[in-house]
């Protein structure tokens, strides 16, 4: 048997995890209905990398981290990274993930020099790159959820940007046939978005930021929340690419 893996990085704000669980709960609500079984491996607690022959899949989930931390753990995580891709396994980074990505491949991530993005944001898809599977069903313009200082700023070689926006030009990459990476988070409901805003508000108003506003403009990213389960139908179908 083979699983799907949800590499988990870090934890959510424990007010939010105490209301609704955490990174790797909100990625399975959105994953969809699957035969396979998933198996959560946390790293930051230390459990053990699984085998690439046990793996149909990997997901790596969010964090509270900088990729410019440069641990131990980190660096060991990013050569697993290298494996993964160079045995074609279908990998999907999520924000933190999306960042960790790069780097192991040959980019960059460090902190934007727009400084930090939150709230509901509009994304738009590169000309004709709505062909990829992971993309499959989203409008052209989409909005997504996005809490980050940092992104990735230099992809690696043969990298792919399939969407973007004003703030971050690398919201969502093919790195190769068989790995992606989004900036903004597809796991996320209204709810946990509203929760993040909650938690940071103090430290928000410092930098600039309306927290009413950004409030008030949360809904629904229903558009978004479909990349997880299009990453699903990936692994299942082991069907990478349609068109470059």
């Amino acid at each position: 048997m083979k699983y799907i893996y949800i590499l988990k990085t870090g934890e959510t704000f424990s007010s939010i995890k105490n209301k609704n669980g955490d990174f790797d709960d909100w990625i399975v609500d959105f994953l969809g209905r699957t035969n396979k079984t998933i198996k959560v491996v946390s790293l930051k607690d230390n459990q053990k990398i699984p085998a690439l022959t046990s793996a149909a899949g990997f997901i790596i989930a969010g964090s509270h981290s900088m990729v410019t931390n440069r641990s131990e753990e980190v660096i060991l995580l990013e050569k697993y990274i290298r494996k993964i891709k160079n045995k074609n396994i279908p990998l999907l980074g999520i924000c933190y993930g999306h960042q960790l990505i790069a780097n192991a491949l040959g980019g960059k991530s460090d902190y934007n020099k727009k400084g930090k993005e939150i709230g509901k944001r509009k994304i738009k898809i590169k000309n004709c790159l709505d062909k990829d599977n992971l993309l499959k069903g989203i409008a052209k313009q989409f909005y997504g959820f996005e809490t980050h200082y940092q992104s990735v700023l230099k992809l690696p070689r043969n990298a792919i940007t399939l969407a973007s926006n004003f703030h971050d030009k690398h919201q969502a990459v093919r790195f190769s046939r068989s790995v992606w990476g989004v900036q903004f988070h597809p796991e996320f409901n209204k709810n946990i978005m509203k929760e993040y805003i909650l938690n940071q508000t103090n430290d928000l108003n410092k930098l600039g930021f309306n927290s009413k506003i950004l409030l008030k403009n949360i809904d629904n990213c229903n558009m978004s929340n479909k990349i997880l389960n299009n990453f699903l139908k990936i692994i299942e179908a082991k069907s990478f690419v349609t068109k470059r």
